[in-house]
């Protein structure tokens, strides 16, 4: 399939008087029309949704790119009737001519469910001190799930907005991907969580960032834990704004009455959220009072 990967390098903007906004080479596979921004544009997107949805913004862009990299694939595959790890290729060398940023050393093993990709002159990576990549680390997740399987985990090791020379992503089986915290500490964690669990009679317990990443669920298996945090981390981002006229914007917590139970979301602090289902015959008064507990003995842990 290299005569697949090499048409990549002629896809190129159309140059005519009336610009249509279609890639050469693309266009005759897809017949897609692409919107591009130029740096300036997606950078004042980006801060007017931090405005409005604070750190739920970046969850969202990560599922819209997940969401985007599936599609891409299918339509990879459909058109050319290329093997996943060339679909894989030709869709990052495409999302080069995008102006994503050049993607170098890539390391694809499927039978060890690992990937390894290098972003150089990333258009997210500007969000100091933290990996800000999103949009791609979203679209690299959605490519990879049809080459290494559904049950995967991302992560952005490195960042240039975080002084690194380069933005790299490890993909993979969730065992090789390093944690968040300390097993120490994700023990500790898990502790907090049971005893928790214990008194509310949870059918549903979450860790996770405000980024979309989950730390530590109990979720079931046909339920995407990163699909569940950025639900989540919108609806506590959407309340605590909706709240900015009565009380300054102090509301972090969400009740919602559903009908295996009631799911109550609380943000810990900016980075990170919790959110159980817990017991019908479990009072959300009890619950509160239990979730401010657990709340407390996280924030004090990860201090």
């Amino acid at each position: 399939m290299s005569d697949l990967l090499d048409r990549t390098k002629s896809h190129s903007f159309k140059e005519f008087t009336i610009f249509k906004g279609v890639i050469e080479g693309i266009v005759e596979g897809f017949r897609q029309r692409y919107c591009i921004m130029n740096k300036t544009h997606w950078n004042s997107f980006y801060s007017s949704m931090q405005d409005l949805l604070g750190d739920s913004t970046n969850a969202i862009l990560k599922k819209i790119g997940e969401d985007f990299g599936k599609e891409m694939f299918t339509l990879v595959q459909e058109k050319f009737g290329a093997d996943a790890q060339t679909t894989f290729l030709y869709i990052l060398q495409d999302l080069e001519k995008l102006g994503w940023g050049a993607f170098w050393n890539i390391q694809l093993n499927a039978d060890k469910k690992e990937i390894t990709v290098e972003l150089h002159n990333s258009n997210e990576a500007y969000n100091e001190g933290n990996p800000s990549c999103y949009h791609v680390e979203g679209i690299l997740r959605g490519i990879a799930k049809s080459v290494l399987g559904e049950d995967i985990a991302i992560r952005e090791v490195e960042c240039i907005a975080q002084g690194d020379k380069v933005c790299k992503f490890i993909i993979g089986d969730k065992s090789i991907i390093p944690e968040s915290y300390d097993q120490e500490t994700i023990e500790k964690l898990i502790k907090i969580l049971q005893e928790l669990k214990g008194t509310i009679k949870s059918s549903v317990e979450l860790l996770a960032t405000t980024d979309g990443r989950p730390i530590i669920s109990n979720l079931a298996e046909e339920i995407d834990p990163v699909l569940w945090t950025t639900i989540v981390s919108f609806a506590l981002a959407g309340g605590k704004n909706a709240s900015g006229t009565i009380n300054n914007g102090s509301l972090k917590e969400i009740i919602i009455n559903a009908e295996k139970g009631t799911i109550i979301a609380s943000l810990i602090n900016s980075n990170l959220l919790l959110a159980v289902i817990i017991d019908p015959d479990t009072s959300p008064g009890l619950a509160g009072l239990a979730l401010k507990k657990a709340k407390e003995k996280i924030s004090a842990l990860l201090k």
